[in-house]
């Protein structure tokens, strides 16, 4: 197998069992919250990956651009899962405090369940890249943004 077909492979692999490992992982306790704060330190490395996906994604055509934005949503995926465990950590944005009555746990799963239809966009672009499917990718981008746009405008502090 060329060094091509392994790094496709180890994508589509990982597409699929990674996500579920670190949300199994993550259930258990196994790597908790050692950081002060890990959910905003994930959400900005997620957002770095997404990011750098964008010049990519504007030409899947180039030579390795369909793989490395693959590698890029993959990476945004896993680090969206993973927060999905640690979402306890965000607080309530003072501008909404009135909307949650002071119940942590109702936006905690508010939050999480925002990053799970993330995970879920994730996911699906990174199929799609790997099936070479360019129109659809390029819609399940739009929407990672798009999500990530509305969750900050509803979940981040000003």
């Amino acid at each position: 197998m060329n060094p091509s077909m392994q790094r496709r492979a180890f994508l589509a692999a990982g597409a699929i069992s990674i996500p579920s490992i670190a949300l199994a992982s993550g259930a258990t306790g196994s790597w908790g919250s050692t950081a002060a704060n890990e959910f905003h330190d994930q959400m900005e490395q997620a957002g770095k990956h997404l990011k750098s996906m964008r010049s990519h994604m504007e030409d899947l055509t180039a030579p390795g651009a369909r793989e490395e934005a693959a590698f890029l949503a993959n990476q945004v995926t896993i680090l969206l899962a993973q927060c999905i465990v640690v979402a306890d950590q965000v607080e309530v944005p003072t501008r909404s405090a009135d909307k949650y009555e002071g119940e942590k746990e109702k936006f905690t799963n508010k939050v999480r369940m925002s990053l799970a239809d993330s995970v879920d966009a994730s996911n699906a672009l990174v199929s799609a890249l790997l099936a070479g499917k360019d129109e659809r990718a390029v819609n399940y981008y739009g929407k990672l943004r798009k999500e990530r746009n509305a969750g900050h405008d509803a979940f981040k502090e000003d």
